[in-house]
This record gives structure tokens, C-alpha cells and sequence, in this order.
């Protein structure tokens, strides 16, 4: 047991769960992303058709915060640009270089365009018809010096079966590519990887996918894999910021309790996270709390995770039942994609002109 004299929880009147809600530890392809939506950015102007990007990666690996952390990296400038309007006027508008919203729930052309145009700064976003969103949204992206666009939960137009919902979304996000000479910058689930896929010349305009993937426990051995690594690195740095220290029996340098938090993480921070704020919570809950220990972890495990117990029949990883195994694969990795409507018809074309064409060749040797 831990023989650290630390204050009881309630005695401080601190709020452990708040502090570690702050908490950021970087995915380790923060540093690369950022650096290649740089190199992308840099290409505006240089080009008529500058490259874009898709960055997928399942919940909780980290996207929307990169979305965050790149929205701050190039902050909007109020009043930042003064443009010369062909009728001769001047505009007055925001410095946008990276223009930042999230698909809207609906995602079709026009309450895309409304999007753009509120984040742009237009007062006037929520009005007129589609031709008219479509001239204000190109005048705007100029007028704002706009070299990119960042689009968060980007899957949204994408079902779970991997059917794109409004066909006409990726036609007009052509044409905005074509006509502004912006870089369009897309994260969302995996599934959004059929945006890309659906249309040649969209396809032609992306570059590679770049996967933001969890973790990596790799097979018990003498070698411990980079990505093994990383993730006790991940664990270090979660105690070492924990406003409720660990308990010396949580020493998450050792890979066997490591593979613990493992187990209930499956490598995604998002769910590590979980499990830490709520054993901050169990612990809040009694005064006599002086460290995260193996008991606290297992009632946190309990209550955070009620139903992936139900439904995927976990057992609890800080309790008796475990036994060193590894996590099964998320239920949603198990549930195919099928192929896109316009794809599958396009596929279901090309076998009906091929019959008839067989057909026709046996008649004629016939």
C-alpha cells in the first residue's frame, strides 16, 4: 500500500474529476498531422488543384481534439482583411485561414453552405437559396484570405453501412475545390473513407488516408512492441497528472497491470479516460480516499462501463474473474460496410451490359 501522506479528497475541496478533464496527452501522430496540414495549407496558390485530406480514426482516439488544437493553431483574425468587391466597394471581413465547423447533422449542400457562411462570419448566413449561399460562399473564402477547410464528424454523410446519403454533397464540395483553390480537410470514422471512394475525380483530389489507430498490445514476449510502448507511455503520463495518486500496487510501468487498462481501453484514449474520471468520481465519493487503487478501479470499471458488460460480455480486468486476456474487437469493427448505392449500381450496370453482350455473341454463333 501506498504510505504517502496524502490529504483526504474533500479536506482540499479540490475537484480531481474537473482537474483531469484538462488532462491532454497527445496521440502520437498529433505532431505528423499537424505537420502535414501544414505542408497542405503552405501548397494554397501554388496550384490549380491543391491536394486534401481525410484523417479517420475510431470514437475517442483523439480526432475532435485535433480538430481543436488545429482550429487554435490558425486563429481567426476579426476585421482581418479588406477586399476590392468587382463593383468597386470595399468588404470588410475576417481573417479565416482555416475555416473549422462540423458537419451538420443534416448533411446536405445547403445546410453545409450555412455552415461555411456562419463560420465565415456572413450575418446573413441563414438566408437565401441555394445559388445564392453557393455565390456568397466563394466570395466569402476569398474575401476572408481562407486556405483551408476543416470539417469535423465528416461521417456524418456517410451511413453506418457505408451508403452515402446526399450523392450531391461531394459534387458541390468538387466544384468549392475547383473554384476557390482551398484544401479540404476531412476527419470522421472510417466509414467517411466512401466520400473519397464514391467519385474518380473526387478520389483524385485526396490525398492518402491518414488513420489515427489505437494503440497496439502485440502478442506476451520478451520484445515489447513500439506501440506496447507507447501506450504504458500514455499510462505513465495519466498518474503522473492524476490530481489522486496511484496506489504503489498500480504500477502501470509493469505490463501486467498495464494490460489491465489495456483491456478496457483497447488502445483508444478516449476510453481510458472513461475509466480514470470515473474512479476521480468513486474516489470524490469517500473521504477516506487517498489513492487509485486496484478496488477503486474495479467499482470505476463497474459503473463506466455497464453496458460493453451487457453486450460484449467483458469481465472486469481489476477483479477476480481476469485473467490476463486481451479485449475482444469492438462490436462496430465486426459490422461490415457494404458498398455505396451508387458503386453497387454502377457494379450491377457493368454485369447486365456484360450478359447482354455474351448473349449476343451466342446468338451470333448460333
Amino acid at each position: 500500500m501506498d504510505n504517502l501522506a496524502v490529504p483526504a479528497v474533500r479536506q482540499t475541496g479540490s475537484n480531481p474529476w474537473a482537474q483531469l478533464q484538462t488532462v491532454f496527452v497527445a496521440h502520437p501522430m498529433f505532431d505528423e498531422i499537424l505537420e502535414e496540414v501544414e505542408d497542405v495549407l503552405a501548397l494554397y496558390g501554388s496550384a490549380h488543384d491543391v491536394p486534401c485530406l481525410q484523417i479517420t480514426g475510431e470514437t475517442g482516439i483523439g480526432k475532435t481534439t485535433l480538430f481543436e488544437k488545429l482550429r487554435a493553431r490558425f486563429p481567426v483574425v476579426p476585421n482581418g482583411r479588406r477586399t476590392i468587391l468587382p463593383s468597386g466597394l470595399e468588404m470588410v471581413a475576417d481573417h479565416v485561414p482555416l475555416l473549422a465547423f462540423e458537419m451538420p447533422s443534416r448533411p446536405r449542400v445547403i445546410p453545409v453552405a450555412k455552415a461555411m457562411l456562419k463560420a465565415l462570419g456572413d450575418p446573413f448566413w441563414n438566408k437565401g437559396r441555394r445559388e445564392d449561399l453557393e455565390v456568397r460562399v466563394d466570395l466569402y473564402l476569398k474575401a476572408c484570405g481562407t486556405v483551408g477547410i476543416l470539417i469535423d464528424e465528416a461521417q456524418r454523410a456517410v451511413d453506418r453501412n457505408g451508403v452515402l446519403t446526399a450523392a450531391d454533397l461531394i459534387d458541390w464540395i468538387k466544384t468549392r475545390h475547383s473554384v476557390s483553390g482551398v484544401s479540404f480537410i476531412m476527419l470522421g470514422l472510417p466509414r467517411m473513407r466512401v466520400l473519397v471512394e464514391e467519385d474518380s475525380q473526387f478520389e483524385r483530389r485526396w490525398d492518402s488516408d491518414i488513420p489515427m489507430n489505437p494503440y497496439d498490445w502485440g502478442p506476451d514476449g520478451n520484445e515489447e512492441p513500439e506501440s506496447r510502448a507507447y501506450f504504458i507511455g500514455l499510462l505513465a503520463a495519466f498518474r503522473d497528472a492524476s490530481p489522486i495518486p496511484f496506489a504503489r500496487e498500480v504500477d502501470v510501468l509493469d505490463d501486467r497491470v498495464a494490460k489491465r487498462f489495456f483491456y478496457v481501453s483497447r488502445g483508444v484514449i478516449g476510453r481510458l479516460k472513461k475509466l480514470l474520471l470515473m474512479a476521480m468520481r468513486v474516489g470524490m465519493r469517500s473521504a477516506e480516499t487517498k489513492h487509485i487503487d486496484f478496488p477503486t478501479l474495479e467499482k470505476a470499471f463497474d459503473r463506466a462501463f455497464r453496458k460493453d458488460k451487457a453486450f460484449e460480455k467483458l469481465v472486469n480486468p481489476f477483479g477476480p474473474e481476469w485473467r490476463g486476456q486481451l479485449p475482444p474487437k469492438p462490436r462496430d469493427e465486426e459490422l461490415p460496410l457494404r458498398k455505396s448505392r451508387r458503386r453497387a449500381n454502377q457494379v450491377k450496370l457493368r454485369r447486365a451490359e456484360r450478359n447482354m453482350a455474351v448473349t449476343a455473341a451466342l446468338t451470333k454463333t448460333g
